[in-house]
């Protein structure tokens, strides 16, 4: 499986280049374009890749994730979440279950636990990507833990995942 840092031809990095990453998508979109080059079905593959890729890189957690697999990391979904941090995710579902049977003051209660958590999210990539070697093994706890927010955050706005 090819990496997005590969496709496009980056190094793998934590502190990604946004400029360089859209200069080298471009030059892809540029070079394979159906209305360009005709109707080749395997340039078409090629820019649908590079969507791909290009939307993943948009993204931390998208980052984060090419970043370990371009480490060899191939085990992104093993839990390696730490039970303190599920038991305070419970406590947040329990707000945001609240919320949504109609309790106001849970549903402000769930959104603050929510932002600071997310702040603090935040905060310790900072401090993962300031690392000139950053542990991977807390890289794939903090991704995890990002999609386990994202899941919460769209639980809390009523968005159900397909």
């Amino acid at each position: 499986m090819q990496n997005a840092f590969e496709f496009f031809g980056l190094t793998p990095s934590l502190n990604l280049d946004a400029k360089q990453l859209r200069v080298r998508y471009i030059e892809i979109q540029r070079q394979g374009h159906p209305d360009l080059k005709g109707d080749d079905s395997s340039e078409i593959d090629v820019i649908e890749l590079a969507n791909r890729f290009y939307e993943e890189l948009r993204t931390s957690r998208g980052v984060v994730r090419a970043y370990l697999l371009s480490m060899d990391v191939v085990d992104l979904n093993q839990n390696r979440l730490p039970k303190d941090f599920l038991f305070e995710m419970m406590g947040l579902n329990d707000e945001i279950d609240e919320k949504h049977a109609g309790d106001l003051a849970a549903g402000e209660r769930a959104g603050a636990l929510l932002n600071q958590a997310e702040i603090e999210l935040t905060e310790a990539l900072n401090l993962l990507k300031d690392a000139s070697s950053p542990n991977l093994d807390e890289l794939v706890e903090w991704y995890q833990k990002s999609k386990y927010l994202d899941r919460l955050r769209k639980n809390f706005l009523g968005i159900e995942e397909i």
